[in-house]
């Protein structure tokens, strides 16, 4: 694919009053600071990048400066709304390169600042300029989980143990965002998102094959594997909002309290689901510490609140909620619970494909660690020398290892990095067989 080269227009481009503020603010900053000395740094990075970009009338391919840009400006992005949060960066952003585009297409062309707007846009919490949409159905959300917020602010007062799920800079933009996984984001597209964003198929499904809407899937498996990762992409994936109940503050020692917690975070996202007519998700994390199986040291209050629990979930398709619950504890779960579930899922440690994708997407973030992004053999060898290490360790290794190469002379990051921080760090390691034994079933049930 050729991207549309166009020439350096002023009026357009990153903004300059905002581009004015940040320097304001950077100017402001010690000389020891250095997360503004980065952004600095990254700031006339982006810029001058750009104005190359535009003052270029030739046509150049799409990995060429396109690249070597947006990896950049999302990173930029990113650390500037850490560090001055008031700026409102990525949305401001995103409106100024969203309003050039319609000026800039011509038939057969594309024009580059389509792509930093899809980059920038998932991650905009603000609702923006709805003058240009980019459709592509097959890989982006079909709905904008962003446009929720207004009309969840006309909601009653939100109990304090759920919270709506907010995405960031961080978050997962959709499965395309997570590494390996085919079968698994296949699955749960057919089996999740397809029936609850294709409702009018999912009756056919019904009438015909007796395929019902999800009433709920469990994700268990060890921790850091991208079990509350694959919730939030689902979420995404699907521009359906995601509810988050807090397991810490649900319980209470008042009788009957605890039950009327429960009810009220199901009414809470039933009522969402009411008003914007169309299904939620309930996400409850180590859901293993609500359902402990119950016993002859249960409590006639346990007992209570396992059976409130058991029909708010019961009944959660009708009220159009989907649960989703996670835990590393699989085994503790109560077995009434488990068959709740339509779909009982393992997340596994990576195999080495994920684990090299996985690096892949973290170090295309850093403009010193694209090189290494780009190089598919010394990726394969690092991958090689991470076997039974999760997800969330794999980004923490590559962390350490750009943090090495940082002070090393700012220098690009290189694989030896990676050998000598994965030696050091043996005890990020997970030993996966407590969390598959006896139960080394993928798909239970549906």
């Amino acid at each position: 694919m050729r991207v549309q080269r166009i020439g350096y227009t002023p009026a357009f481009g990153y903004n300059k009053k905002l581009n004015s503020q940040l320097n304001s603010k950077l100017d402001q900053a010690k000389p020891d600071d250095e997360m503004a000395n980065t952004i600095r740094y990254l700031n006339n990075y982006c810029n001058s990048t750009e104005e190359l970009i535009r003052s270029s009338v030739d046509e150049i391919e799409e990995n060429d400066f396109l690249n070597a840009f947006i990896a950049p400006k999302v990173t930029l992005a990113d650390i500037v709304d850490t560090k001055y949060p008031e700026l409102n960066y990525p949305t401001v952003e995103y409106r100024t390169y969203l309003k050039e585009i319609p000026k800039n297409i011509e038939e057969g062309d594309d024009p580059w600042q389509q792509y930093i707007v899809e980059e920038l846009h998932p991650f905009t919490v603000d609702e923006c300029d709805e003058d240009f949409e980019i459709n592509d159905t097959d890989t982006k959300p079909t709905g904008n989980i962003n446009k929720v917020d207004n009309t969840y602010q006309t909601m009653k007062e939100t109990p304090d143990i759920v919270e709506m799920f907010k995405p960031t800079l961080s978050s997962p933009k959709g499965f395309d965002s997570l590494g390996g996984m085919h079968e698994l984001k296949e699955e749960l597209r057919d089996k999740i998102l397809y029936p609850i964003t294709h409702p009018d198929e999912a009756k056919e499904d019904f009438a015909e094959y007796g395929k019902r809407p999800p009433r709920g899937i469990m994700l268990y498996g060890p921790p850091g594997c991208g079990k509350t990762s694959i919730a939030e992409a689902m979420a995404m994936e699907s521009g359906l909002p995601l509810f988050k109940l807090k397991v810490s503050k649900a319980g209470s020692a008042y009788i009957n309290q605890t039950s009327k917690n429960y009810e009220a975070v199901f009414n809470h996202v039933a009522e969402c689901s009411q008003l914007i007519d169309k299904p939620c998700f309930l996400f409850i994390d180590e859901i293993d510490g609500l359902t402990k199986g119950r016993d002859g040291d249960a409590s006639s209050e346990d007992l209570k609140q396992m059976s409130t629990l058991l029909n708010l979930i019961e009944t959660a398709r009708d009220r159009n909620i989907v649960v989703l619950g996670a835990t590393n504890k699989y085994d503790i779960v109560d077995d009434a619970i488990k068959r709740r579930f339509d779909e009982q899922v393992y997340i596994g440690m990576p195999d080495i494909e994920t684990r090299e994708q996985i690096l892949q997407k973290t170090l295309s973030k850093w403009l010193k660690g694209v090189p290494l992004a780009q190089n598919p053999k010394d990726l394969h060898d690092i991958a090689l020398k991470l076997d039974s290490f999760p997800a969330s360790a794999i980004v923490i290794l590559s962390e350490k290892a750009s943090n090495k190469a940082r002070k090393d002379g700012r220098r690009n990051i290189i694989k030896e990095d990676f050998f000598d921080t994965i030696q050091k760090n043996q005890n990020l390691k997970i030993k996966e067989d407590k969390y598959i034994e006896d139960r080394m079933r993928k798909r239970i049930g549906f």
